[in-house]
């Protein structure tokens, strides 16, 4: 597994209104596997790895261990192993105790 690349999508918006935005394609492992792009309510991230049979759930990262406040958007292959907890469910951010793996137990 590779970590994901944003690449900047080589053809236009299928709207000619929009054809001067930029869309980002997240790539891994050599495949298309979503799409950012901006919208009145702020971005919009579309991969049909983001559907309700998958773990691939949104979560809030909030200082520390992040810099700065973001969401995380996974975006695993199904049956793809948890990078952070290596399936096991639980992990350890710096002095926090075990807690629930926040990428693949994000509604634990």
């Amino acid at each position: 597994m590779k970590r994901s690349i944003l690449r900047v999508r080589d053809r236009a918006h299928i709207d000619p209104r929009r054809k001067d935005e930029v869309i980002i394609d997240v790539v891994r492992d050599g495949e298309v596997i979503a799409q950012i792009y901006g919208s009145l309510e702020g971005v919009h991230i579309i991969s049909d790895r983001l559907n309700p049979d998958t773990n691939n759930k949104p979560f809030y990262m909030n200082p520390p261990p992040a810099p700065l406040p973001g969401y995380v958007v996974p975006l695993l292959a199904k049956g793809e192993k948890c990078p952070w907890c290596d399936d096991q469910g639980i992990v350890q951010l710096f002095l926090q105790g075990p807690e629930p793996c926040p990428v693949c137990k994000p509604n634990v």
